[in-house]
């Protein structure tokens, strides 16, 4: 009996976040996601006749250790990474036994500069929302 019935799956241990052709390796979550509003559109009756499609749109986030963004802040023009240029973000899938794949978030900002922690934190953790103009998936 074949007990891995799916075989491997994509864990963290497979991903790789590259900025600028660096691996950033203090990143402990991505998200990203884009929606495109679809509205069904009434004619006569109550069913509806034709569908309507939107804009599409994109999130994103990272988050990260305070000492991983502090180096970001630091490469930042004039310490500010609110005034950083756009730029890709690849987001690397593989291993071993998964099939390599590639998702780029392009013309990526950020949006926030944040920082907050609470007495007994073992660990600074900064979430920074990220503006995004579209997600390439290869």
């Amino acid at each position: 009996m074949n007990v891995l019935i799916n075989g491997v799956n994509y864990s963290w241990s497979n991903i790789k976040l590259v900025v600028a052709g660096v691996i950033v390796v203090g990143v402990t979550k991505i998200s990203y996601k884009r929606k495109q509003k679809k509205e069904d559109n009434y004619g006569m009756g109550d069913e509806p006749v034709s569908r309507g499609y939107g804009n599409k749109e994109y999130e994103a986030s990272i988050t990260l250790y305070l000492d991983e963004w502090n180096r970001i802040i630091a490469a930042s023009p004039n310490n500010d990474p609110l005034n950083a240029p756009a730029f890709d973000i690849q987001v690397v899938f593989g291993g071993s036994r998964v099939s390599a794949k590639t998702d780029v978030l392009l013309a990526a900002e950020f949006m926030e500069d944040e920082m907050s922690m609470s007495q007994g934190d073992t660990k600074g953790m900064v979430t920074v929302p990220l503006r995004i103009a579209g997600i390439a998936h290869r």
